[in-house]
């Protein structure tokens, strides 16, 4: 039997020599899924010298070794942290990504006082993350809170509903940039335009002409990265769009971008009639990550509104 110090020591080597970024925290995130325990309990392993089991070593490796392949860690275990959630990840569905925690930071902090109920649009919602820590973080405050998701993706949409089930979120697939789509998925929704609290969303952003240069990125599918135009506006724009269309006056709406997307972005929300309070909020890097406004009450939702920004 090989001891658990011993087996770390040997996957942080492997790791750190395909130049994973993290090798000693994710050759513990290895060791601790294969024995089905916490990272705390595997330090108490540690101080005991304990041995492992050879099947255990075996996973272990066999983990370890998919991962200096690059193949994302979550992938891996099937699992990742987000905002105090464990949720599930699949191939083919987006990964979270710890940089948009400052997304469901920044709207929780927004309602911290406000006594509800809420109703609250995710648009392009992906694994369900955003969603499902939302809606978590609005009950553990006492605030009643209805949680709507929209993904175009019926894979996303499936591992969503996994996500949210216990945060009773209402997970949609449908075209997350037309609210009609959106509502012939959903026709208790018609109802509902221009009465939402708040709508955040993670769309794709990437500019189609920028390569994505991480290795993990690659298992992302492509139509959750890229946004729709070469410099990657097109589909954050739309989605602002909707925004308007789906929230009432006073309104939050909270959106992830490129890091050069930032002036552009503010400048079209600033020249549009229906947002105030226009800002660019940063990641936890200090890059410009996020705009966030409010919707005003110059202009209601339109029967046959266009896909474009302005109005």
């Amino acid at each position: 039997m090989t001891d658990v110090n011993e087996i770390l020591r040997l996957v942080q080597e492997h790791l750190s020599q395909a130049e994973i970024d993290s090798p000693q925290a994710e050759a513990a995130t290895i060791v601790a899924h294969v024995l089905g325990i916490s990272r705390g309990r595997l330090g108490v392993l540690q101080a005991l010298g304990a041995r492992l089991e050879a099947g255990d070593v075996a996973k272990i490796t066999e983990l370890a070794t998919a991962r200096a392949t690059r193949t994302p860690l979550q992938y891996l275990i099937g699992t990742t942290g987000f905002y105090g959630l464990d949720l599930k990840v699949a191939p083919g569905v987006f990964i979270p990504r710890v940089e948009t925690e400052v997304l469901v930071e920044t709207t929780v902090q927004h309602f911290a006082t406000h006594p509800g109920p809420l109703k609250i649009l995710d648009l392009c919602t992906g694994s369900g993350a955003i969603a499902a820590a939302v809606a978590d973080q609005m009950r553990q405050r006492n605030i009643p809170v209805e949680v709507w998701a929209v993904d175009i993706s019926p894979e996303a949409t499936e591992l969503a509903r996994t996500n949210t089930a216990q945060h009773k979120v209402t997970v949609l697939c449908a075209d997350a940039t037309d609210h009609r789509n959106v509502i012939a998925a959903a026709p208790k929704l018609s109802s509902l335009r221009g009465t939402f609290d708040a709508v955040v969303s993670n769309p794709p952003y990437i500019p189609t002409t920028t390569p994505v240069t991480q290795h993990e990125a690659e298992y992302d599918p492509h139509r959750a990265l890229y946004g729709g135009s070469a410099d990657g506006t097109a589909i954050p724009l739309r989605i602002a769009h909707q925004a308007a269309e789906w929230l009432a006056p006073g309104g939050l709406f909270m959106m992830e971008h490129d890091h050069t997307h930032a002036t552009q972005l503010v400048a079209a929300l600033v020249a549009s009639s229906v947002w105030d309070q226009v800002q660019t909020v940063k990641d936890l890097t200090g890059a410009d990550r996020f705009v966030a406004a409010i919707r005003t009450s110059s202009a209601k939702p339109s029967p046959n509104s266009s896909s474009t920004l302005a109005q």
